[in-house]
């Protein structure tokens, strides 16, 4: 995004916001110029209309990085737990314990092999594989998604390929 996109980003967000009117406006430029450059101009307008919107607060980065991310099309939608379950669910009723699944998305098959696909076909409890398989998989898709968001601070940041350099580095000395 450009320097000029984002001062009438910053101008839009500014006049919903009687307070913020007044102040100077260039720490925020500054700070949204590296921290939503990765993010489309025409998105994060949108993003920020939503955010005003909804918040009596002017908008933070990751209010309007967040709010950027569920009005992209293009951007993972990974399901719930409850999705989850409900997929190996059905899985569990069409394919049995002796076929191997299919699953929608690989954090779905790697919470369900971390269950075991016989246990959660065979299994005596049922509501206690449920449990299990929603902690995972909620612990699975927290990691996925700080994975994801690091990849992207590293890249904003430049350090990105400090790091790649000094891993490439490291594997060379081995």
């Amino acid at each position: 995004m450009s320097r000029q996109e984002i001062l009438a980003l910053v101008a839009l967000a500014s006049s919903s916001y009687p307070a913020m009117q007044s102040r100077d406006p260039r720490p925020i430029v500054a700070a949204w110029t590296v921290m939503l450059a990765d993010l489309d101009a025409t998105l994060v307008k949108a993003a920020i209309i939503k955010v005003c919107r909804e918040s009596p607060y002017f908008p933070s980065v990751a209010q309007i990085v967040a709010a950027s991310r569920e009005l992209d099309a293009r951007s993972e939608k990974l399901p719930t737990a409850a999705e989850a379950w409900e997929e190996v669910s059905r899985l569990i009723q069409y394919v049995g314990p002796y076929r191997a699944p299919q699953y929608s998305c690989d954090l779905v098959r790697r919470a369900a092999r971390a269950i075991g696909w016989r246990q959660l076909c065979l299994g005596e409890n049922p509501e206690a594989d449920r449990a299990h398989f929603f902690k995972i998989y909620d612990a699975l898709r927290v990691r996925h998604q700080a994975e994801q968001e690091n990849e992207a601070v590293l890249a904003l940041s430049g350090a990105a390929d400090l790091i790649r350099a000094l891993a490439a580095g490291l594997s060379a000395k081995k």
